[in-house]
């Protein structure tokens, strides 16, 4: 969650100078700011594979049945394959695109590995499998759209000096923002749904942590009202910085020239 905060804030702020470089807005301030963002965004975008599948092994380990929603599993199976997209209805993921081996390969890099299926626990004990797959699917798809333009943008920095000049590459920058913001929540989705029906998996059932405290609407009260003082207070500050001039004095006269 740490790399995933910095990839969505990295890519958004890029996406905004992005925005600004296709609207003509590019002298030293926005060039600077872009890249400062976009490297962040980067190489975390980068690191979030080896995350990815220290993850996918410890979920395999300790959730397995989450693991088999994620995938539409419904037998234990070695050598299972990765699903792409699909239905899962009766038992069984429809219109998927199966890559043959891959999960057995994340879930503990063996390529005949054993994979735990969702029939070897009661219906009662799996989450709803569409929910988690898709998002799943949603979290894979767009992480690895950024780690692609992620890729491209270091390469093109480490081998020719200098930002993209194409007008797709900043176009695909503004969209990469809000791309990232979903990637994260399909990503929670997957964490939080794919977990229940357990609050602590194996170990207590979240209708059983249900709490019936009378305090708990106003402490989650006074939580959104925080949240919605410090919302308003960020505006207030974006929007006095937004309208102070910058200093220009150090950028060249060919800096100033509109793109």
């Amino acid at each position: 969650m740490y790399m995933a905060g910095y990839v969505v804030s990295g890519f958004i702020l890029a996406g905004c100078y992005a925005y600004s470089r296709l609207r003509g807005r590019w002298g030293r301030y926005e060039r600077i700011a872009l890249t400062i963002s976009l490297t962040v965004g980067a190489f975390a975008a980068i690191a979030e594979g080896p995350i990815g599948d220290w993850a996918a092994r410890d979920v395999a380990s300790t959730q397995p049945i989450k693991l088999a929603a994620m995938e539409g599993l419904y037998k234990t199976t070695k050598g299972a394959p990765e699903h792409l997209l699909g239905w899962y209805t009766g038992n069984h993921l429809k219109f998927a695109i199966p890559i043959p081996h891959v999960l057995s390969l994340l879930a503990d890099h063996s390529w005949n590995g054993r994979v735990q299926g969702l029939s070897t626990v009661p219906p009662s004990q799996r989450p709803p499998v569409n929910v988690v797959h898709w998002a799943f699917d949603i979290m894979v798809g767009i992480g690895s759209l950024l780690a692609l333009l992620a890729v491209v943008y270091l390469a093109i920095w480490i081998w020719r000096k200098r930002l993209p000049e194409s007008t797709w590459f900043y176009r695909a920058l503004v969209v990469a923002g809000p791309l990232a913001v979903v990637a994260l929540i399909s990503g929670w989705v997957v964490t939080e749904v794919g977990r229940q029906p357990w609050v602590v998996y194996g170990v207590m059932r979240t209708d059983a942590a249900v709490t019936g405290a009378h305090g708990i609407p106003i402490g989650y009260g006074a939580l959104a009202a925080s949240y919605v003082v410090v919302a308003c207070g960020l505006g207030w500050v974006l929007r006095r910085l937004a309208r102070a001039p910058l200093d220009v004095s150090a950028e060249t006269p060919s800096e100033l020239q509109p793109a």
